[in-house]
């Protein structure tokens, strides 16, 4: 059961590795609109090079505008046991497709829910719009959910034979038939189970968020205390990818208020308090001094000082 938890923490890194590059050209192309960095002339908007720089980031904002999808059509390339590529397509579909289905219920049946699907996918509506379709806002999380369901129906039926005048329908699309039949029930209990989950997380969000120094301590603390188990994926990813903190994930929020942070003489603590949840990594500062106590108490008694001697200066 570890060793699954922790494929499926590896299986994470294939579409977060896509973030660097999205980072950088984004970044490169807000400095390039900075009035301050390239010039008033430059970032007139009805400049040639104002006009290429906005097309750019355009681009840039790909990876992040769409990270719901990427993150359910990437995972399958760490978790199929066979046919990756056949597996991501048989996700795409079937992420969609519940998607699809959620749409349809909630407009036909939203009132039984208590989920308004006239209202527009806005922030704090509970909304949003994935690939064109009003749906839940389930983010990465439902995303991540999906994905497992249908990785899991791929590598049980990719290769079960069928009659041979059902041949055509074997392999991937019949991997896609059941998981067809399998997303009208999912969706279901998602628009039953979400909204109240919604709920329980943001309860959860609000505490981390209001708890000041406490709350990014918690944060952090889980963050790292569940790595071995590959869990931590789910504490950092609503921050940092999600709307947990704020609006479309810390990094986009950055990304987006980048040049604004850097017109600004306020300490970026006042500017980009919710910022503070990005800085779970610098929580590795204790890990010398961890790894130094680990070494000086394994060591033998009369060795000890000596041991210690040679960790202070490197710790």
């Amino acid at each position: 059961m570890l060793s699954q938890i922790q494929r499926f923490g590896g299986a994470m890194f294939t579409p977060v590795l896509l973030f660097p590059f999205a980072g950088i050209v984004v970044g490169l192309a807000i400095l390039l609109q900075n009035p301050m960095f390239v010039g008033e002339s430059l970032t007139d908007p009805n400049s040639l090079f104002a006009q290429i720089v906005h097309i750019i980031e355009e681009g840039g904002w790909t990876v992040f505008r769409n990270m719901p999808l990427i993150f359910a059509v990437g995972l399958p390339i760490g978790l199929a046991k066979q046919a990756q590529g056949r597996a991501c397509l048989a996700v795409m579909v079937s992420f969609l497709t519940w998607n699809y289905f959620i749409n349809a219920m909630g407009m036909t049946w939203g009132s039984y829910f208590g989920v308004d699907f006239t209202q527009d996918a806005v922030a704090g509506s509970g909304l949003t719009m994935m690939a064109g379709i009003k749906t839940l806002d389930t983010s990465i999380i439902g995303a991540i959910i999906i994905s497992g369901i249908v990785t899991a129906l791929h590598n049980r039926l990719f290769d079960k034979k069928l009659p041979v005048f059902l041949g055509i329908f074997q392999g991937t699309s019949y991997v896609v038939i059941i998981a067809f039949l399998v997303m009208i029930p999912c969706a279901w209990l998602t628009l039953l189970g979400w909204p109240k989950v919604q709920m329980g997380i943001e309860s959860l969000q609000a505490f981390l968020r209001s708890a000041g120094a406490l709350g990014i301590w918690v944060y952090t603390f889980l963050e790292r205390i569940l790595i071995p188990t590959g869990l931590h994926h789910f504490i950092y990813g609503p921050f940092i990818f999600g709307p947990a903190a704020v609006e479309g994930g810390i990094q986009m929020y950055w990304a987006q208020h980048l040049q604004e942070f850097s017109l600004s003489a306020e300490p970026l603590k006042s500017l980009f308090p919710e910022g503070g949840f990005a800085l779970h990594g610098n929580s590795k500062i204790f890990g010398a001094v961890g790894i130094s106590l680990a070494m000086y108490f394994t060591a033998a008694p009369e060795n000890r000082v000596k041991v210690a001697g040679f960790l202070l200066p490197a710790t």
